[in-house]
């Protein structure tokens, strides 16, 4: 993928320390952190599709994680436990 280049000059010498901060907190470079919270709101503004990337979690996937975990939570284990598979296969 072709990368591109865009300038983006801030009015608040604060601003820019506070982006370096927030960048390095998610081991990231500024340029990433930037590009990705340009994305972001490219998407909530209607101007782009979500982007989904390897590696990473929709926010659907996300949410529909956390409801099979509240279900598994509430009805208890869905089949057979990993350590009863271990066994099996042990025992082959």
């Amino acid at each position: 993928m072709k990368k591109a280049r865009i300038g983006i000059y801030l009015e608040d010498e604060e601003m820019a320390k506070q982006v370096k901060i927030a960048a390095a907190k998610r081991r990231t470079s500024v340029s990433r952190y930037c590009g990705r919270a340009i994305e972001e709101r490219l998407v909530k503004d209607r101007e782009r599709a979500p982007v989904e990337r390897s590696g990473e979690i929709s926010k659907e996937k996300l949410a529909f994680l956390a409801r099979m975990d509240r279900r598994s939570k509430r009805i208890g284990p869905i089949g057979v436990s990993a350590a009863e598979l271990v066994r099996e296969g042990r025992r082959r």
